[in-house]
């Protein structure tokens, strides 16, 4: 590639002034003789290949903090559609503590979602999640409330359920 061409595609890609630097330093660098001024890095050892595959793998999974706070914005979202009027004050405190427990009893049994991650998601204690799982397995002997639990159940599942895998 020609020193045209570069400059061709430094202003393609770049904005003016950092075009206008770039195109100093490779005239600096053809005046000096030097067509790259760096050293090329050692390939990396195995182990290091075999650490960022695993760091990879460990980013690719959706952590509990991501899932929980999808499940409580899916909810919420659920419990606002079937409130009748806007709440305020204690009874909203009360309402949005009923949800929390909603979404921390939805993600241990539909996402099958261990206690302890359950409560490192919600930024709670494992004895909480129990407490949430209890409550809510209490309520569901009315019918309103079943229905409520079953939709949010159902949606979620659906949000993670992977494309292709049924149930």
């Amino acid at each position: 590639m020609t020193h045209s061409e570069d400059r061709d595609l430094t202003g393609l890609f770049c904005e003016p002034h950092v075009a206008a630097r770039l195109e100093k330093r490779v005239a600096d660098w053809s005046r000096r003789g030097d067509a790259f001024p760096f050293e090329p890095c050692p390939p990396p050892s195995a182990g290091k290949l075999r650490r960022r595959a695993r760091r990879r793998r460990q980013r690719s999974e959706i952590s509990p903090r991501s899932v929980s706070g999808v499940v409580a914005k899916i909810a919420t979202e659920m419990m606002c559609l079937t409130a009748d009027e806007p709440q305020r004050g204690r009874n909203r405190r009360f309402i949005m503590s009923h949800v929390q427990q909603i979404a921390m009893y939805v993600c241990h049994v539909v996402l099958q979602m261990t206690m302890t991650e359950v409560g490192r998601g919600f930024g709670r204690d494992r004895s909480t999640v129990g407490h949430a799982c209890a409550r809510v397995e209490d309520r569901r002997d009315e019918a309103g409330f079943d229905r409520l639990v079953t939709a949010i159940e159902t949606v979620t599942s659906g949000v993670f359920t992977p494309i292709g895998r049924k149930g």
